[in-house]
């Protein structure tokens, strides 16, 4: 029998999706652009699955994006680890005075935390951003503290519109989603700010 994952939506059969793979509904990196310049970043998408956050960068100005994930699935270099990688690729080291960001929807469960302290560990050395997708209640855990109440967390980007992960599902979404953001050229005093946004409201730099 193949485990039920009630968390995307509100159908307690709900059938969980193989190596869960939930792409990203495109408005919710709107929401982010809103408040975080996209334009003119290089950006490692480290999950990037079939590359709708990353069409979407491009479509949003960025300079260059490198798509990259574990499972090959027709978009990207498939076949990359981000948590063995020991380095970010070089396109992105030699990218100049270029600001460089590490922005995904992790996988979920403990996953997801591994992907935030990898994105941050290879980001410091260039005063980089990392932005991650995490459900909206994901900054209570007291064992995740250090990674909101210290230098680099910079900004918490709410989207007070519940994505839906499942094209075509009708069910209702149950979870609230955030954008966080750690961003390492922020002094280490900079209090960090929260957000709130609707896709509908969005106004991204860059948009087309």
């Amino acid at each position: 029998m193949r485990p039920t994952d009630p968390c995307m939506l509100g159908e307690p059969q709900f059938a969980r999706v193989e190596d869960d793979f939930y792409p990203t509904p495109p408005e919710n990196l709107d929401c982010l652009g809103t408040y975080l310049d996209l334009e003119g970043l290089v950006v490692w998408e480290p999950a990037c699955g079939e590359g709708d956050l990353s069409k979407r960068f491009i479509e949003l100005g960025t300079e260059k994006v490198i798509s990259t994930d574990l499972i090959d699935r027709g978009f990207g270099i498939g076949g990359i680890d981000f948590l063995k990688c020991p380095t970010a690729p070089g396109a992105l080291l030699n990218a100049g005075n270029k600001r460089f960001a590490i922005i995904t929807n992790p996988p979920y469960g403990e996953l997801a935390e591994q992907f935030i302290r990898k994105a941050l560990e290879l980001s410091k050395d260039r005063n980089g951003i990392v932005a991650m997708f995490l459900r909206n209640e994901y900054d209570c855990a007291k064992e995740r503290m250090d990674l909101f109440n210290e230098h680099p967390f910079a900004m918490k980007v709410i989207v007070t519109k519940r994505p839906r992960w499942i094209k075509g599902s009708k069910g209702s979404p149950r979870h609230t989603y955030a954008w966080y953001v750690w961003d390492w050229s922020k002094p280490p005093e900079t209090e960090a700010v929260i957000r709130y946004i609707h896709p509908k409201l969005a106004r991204p730099c860059g948009a087309i």
